[in-house]
């Protein structure tokens, strides 16, 4: 799938593709080595082609787009922009969001703040910080692993077969200083809770992906009042929630169409 590229107010060339005519959806892939591209391989963007014009991003850091490698470069205001940038580019005034993940994180802050933001639907995350409990902790332990070490190749004191062979692995696969700067900026990420949310919500996850069952369970009477929707589904663990594409995308589908037609 050829990318097209829009270009960020700080310059980060962010890539996406589009297709089809109707009501733009903008996909936000998950983090790690995922892409604009899982959402093709998925099937989603066949299934959406017939009602909606498909936007589909690679977010600063993953596949195409630009991988900067300062901790600020991956504030949340820098991913918002750089989808409204897109979205400028697609001539879409308003459109509807669908994030997995990452995607799903990054797109609640900006339904939160705005006001082009249709619809949202949020996979398999919850409310509240960016990264809280046991991920905040993976992240700070994978800092504290990994800091040390890079400095010590920039010192041109690194024995590297001192190293675990996994280490060694990460490390010529090169991956590690855009990991540490992309987590890094998340544990500056604020707070947004279901009432900050502009737009009607689908907050959607599997009933085997405990944190976000938990913050469903933390936020149940929260959302007495809210835009946002909880739909779960049995059986599905955080991958599933992504990858079940039949059990999953009639829910999306009917939620984003059910909210056009209301509007």
């Amino acid at each position: 799938m050829t990318a097209l590229i829009a270009i960020s107010p700080d310059g980060v060339r962010v890539a996406y593709d589009v297709q089809g005519s109707g009501p733009p959806v903008v996909l936000l892939h998950g983090g790690g080595l995922m892409s604009r591209l899982d959402w093709h391989n998925a099937g989603y963007v066949e299934r959406l082609l017939p009602h909606f014009q498909v936007i589909a991003i690679d977010l600063r850091g993953n596949g195409e787009s630009d991988k900067p490698l300062r901790p600020e470069d991956y504030s949340v205001e820098k991913h918002c922009l750089d989808i409204l940038a897109v979205a400028d580019a697609c001539v879409a005034e308003r459109f509807s969001v669908w994030g997995f993940s990452l995607g799903g994180n990054i797109g609640r802050y900006l339904a939160a703040e705005s006001p082009r933001v249709s619809s949202l639907i949020m996979i398999g995350v919850t409310f509240g910080p960016g990264v809280s409990g046991e991920f905040r902790q993976l992240i700070l332990n994978f800092r504290d692993h990994w800091l040390p070490i890079l400095q010590a190749q920039k010192d041109g004191t690194l024995d590297v077969e001192s190293l675990p062979s996994e280490d060694q692995e990460q490390l010529e696969a090169g991956h590690v200083p855009l990991t540490i700067a992309q987590a890094t900026g998340m544990l500056a990420w604020g707070h947004v809770e279901p009432r900050d949310v502009r737009c009607p919500a689908l907050w959607l996850a599997g009933s085997r992906n405990e944190p976000a069952i938990s913050g469903i369970r933390e936020y149940r009477k929260s959302l007495e009042g809210t835009k946002v929707r909880v739909q779960v589904v049995e059986g599905l663990d955080h991958m599933e929630e992504f990858y079940e594409v039949d059990q999953v995308f009639p829910l999306m589908q009917n939620f984003t169409l059910g909210v056009r037609h209301l509007s």
